[in-house]
């Protein structure tokens, strides 16, 4: 707090600046200045007046908790040290930027206030942006996890239930994933060689070892058992922070090497002279735009080009999967080599494999035989 003077068009004139901060948190706090006042007595009143003033806005924003923008930086700050619970980097950067977007309505407003209907408005935004039910209910998903930590905290004072409950999220059609046939997989590989695309053994590898995208970067030979025709799936490259962690389900795994996957694997080792040294370590080539994370959008491209279903990079996964299905692999067993924990996503790839349904409809035999057609016609031309 202070009061000053200062001379202006030669007279001597008053300016108030007052600032307060709460005890509690002292980020949070209240300013404000005055000029202009003509007097020292008159600028002592005015000091008293602001004192008061925001001390009572103070007060009310205590009683009704601290902003939502100031919660989502708080929860950050927590998460990044860890000491809520072990959050990667990339989901943190994620769900701010998230947040940031989806609730700006709320930004501003002191989190005790939120109401259901707040909740509504945000669904709103998310309809009118076309965001599908998946994605608003990751959003939603997200803002509890917030919204439970600002309680646990006490930056909300109050127990007020969480804006987002009630909010009905409608269930859309499900569509069908786009996939490879076997005619296009081949298709895809065979250009892909007499082209001398450079994604050729990248693409091949993950056809036939099922592995994600950021194993298949991380892939080293130290990791290749030939002896036992094993290849060990046990870390993951994050193109977006250039970091090596474990596998996304957290646990180290193997994937039998057939005689193509073996015969891939000594054609790339043939080429190991011809690469840097620092990238000789690892079974597939460095490619620029991998490095980048620009696998889909090349993969979509070629596969476009040459008039096959234009995949994702994460499809070649799920051909792999689908494929090993539909030769009577057992699900248990294609769970184990491509690393699923969950059995609703085995049961998705076992659904769009179409394995449980083949041949269940053979059994039904009623449309006539060329044989009782052609009995039918000669009977007819006798009468």
């Amino acid at each position: 707090m202070a009061i000053k003077s200062y001379r202006q068009d030669e007279k001597v004139f008053w300016k108030v600046y007052v600032n307060i901060r709460c005890k509690d948190n002292p980020t949070q706090r209240k300013q404000k200045k005055v000029s202009g006042l003509e007097s020292l007595s008159a600028a002592k009143r005015m000091e008293k007046q602001i004192i008061a003033e925001l001390s009572s806005s103070m007060a009310l924003e205590l009683d009704q908790g601290v902003s939502w923008k100031r919660i989502i930086e708080i929860w950050k700050k927590d998460a990044e040290a860890g000491t809520i619970r072990r959050y990667d980097p990339t989901t943190i950067k994620d769900m701010v930027a998230a947040l940031t977007k989806w609730t700006a309505l709320w930004l501003d407003k002191p989190s005790g206030t939120l109401t259901r209907a707040d909740g509504r408005d945000v669904h709103k935004f998310m309809i009118a942006s076309e965001l599908s039910v998946r994605a608003q209910r990751k959003i939603k998903s997200m803002i509890t996890t917030v919204f439970n930590y600002a309680i646990d905290e006490k930056l909300i004072k109050h127990a007020i239930p969480n804006p987002m409950i009630g909010v009905i999220f409608e269930l859309g059609s499900e569509r069908v994933p786009d996939i490879l046939s076997l005619t296009e997989i081949r298709k895809l590989l065979d250009f892909a060689q007499k082209l001398k695309s450079p994604w050729y053994p990248i693409w091949a590898m993950a056809l036939l070892s099922g592995m994600r995208n950021g194993e298949l970067y991380a892939l080293e030979w130290d990791d290749i058992d030939f002896e036992n025709a094993l290849l060990r799936v046990s870390k993951s490259h994050n193109s977006r922070t250039d970091t090596v962690k474990g596998t996304k389900a957290g646990y180290w795994r193997n994937v039998p090497i057939s005689t193509e996957l073996r015969s891939l694997l000594m054609s790339l080792k043939s080429e190991l002279g011809l690469r840097e040294p620092g990238h000789r370590k690892f079974v597939l080539p460095r490619l620029g735009y991998w490095n980048k994370g620009l696998q889909a959008r090349e993969l979509k491209f070629f596969a476009k080009n040459i008039g096959i279903t234009p995949v994702k990079f994460h499809a070649l996964r799920a051909c792999f999967a689908t494929q090993l299905l539909a030769k009577n692999i057992p699900p248990a067993i294609v769970m184990k080599i491509c690393g699923w924990k969950n059995l609703k996503t085995m049961e998705f790839y076992v659904r769009l494999a179409g394995v449980n349904e083949a041949g269940a409809t053979e059994c039904l035999k009623v449309l006539p035989t060329d044989q009782e057609v052609m009995e039918n016609v000669v009977r007819l031309f006798r009468k």
